[in-house]
């Protein structure tokens, strides 16, 4: 698992002279092994003050006749990522004692949500079904998909998404 964090981390191409922060959640589920994320939201944890993601898994990919369609949702908590209320930003600490912009609030017609910041992307590493989740931010805007899922293996398919972003074949219907 270590080695595929370290993998996402290098592929973010962070540069030596800008703020960057990694924070790896505490939290990990237990899901199908080959089914995958069908919905993803950001939330202030009220109790901790702290942002949080509940990631919905399904077996959709693999449900029919003989194995009916299940999902399961599970919530990852990013200690350390606080709102700042007057800004309406979740910031996090990096080694050098600044304050990275990992998210904030965005303003709808109806209600707000929380999006992640223009420098920050959450990976969800997945080995044998148990998924761990870290959120990585820097001080500068990154270009590519922001929710990254990863199978903890070398395969090419991990290797591009790692690099240039979203990678899957989906048959149009």
């Amino acid at each position: 698992m270590r080695v595929a964090i370290l993998l996402a981390l290098l592929t973010t191409s962070a540069s030596a002279v800008a703020g960057a922060v990694s924070i790896a959640s505490p939290d990990y589920a237990q899901t199908f092994a080959y089914g995958g994320m069908i919905s993803r939201q950001l939330y202030l944890n009220r109790g901790g003050g702290e942002l949080a993601a509940r990631v919905t898994f399904s077996n959709l990919p693999y449900a029919g006749d003989d194995e009916p369609r299940r999902d399961e949702a599970f919530d990852f908590h990013f200690p350390g990522v606080r709102l700042d209320s007057k800004r309406g930003t979740f910031l996090a600490r990096s080694g050098q004692h600044e304050f990275i912009s990992v998210a904030r609030f965005r303003e709808g017609l109806a209600c707000g949500w929380i999006d992640l910041a223009p420098g920050a992307k959450i990976y969800l590493l997945k080995d044998h079904g148990r998924v761990t989740a870290t959120v990585t931010a820097t001080d500068y805007p990154r270009v590519g998909i922001r929710w990254v899922e990863m199978d903890n293996n070398f395969s090419l398919q991990n290797l591009l998404t790692g690099l240039f972003g979203e990678f899957r074949v989906q048959a149009d219907n």
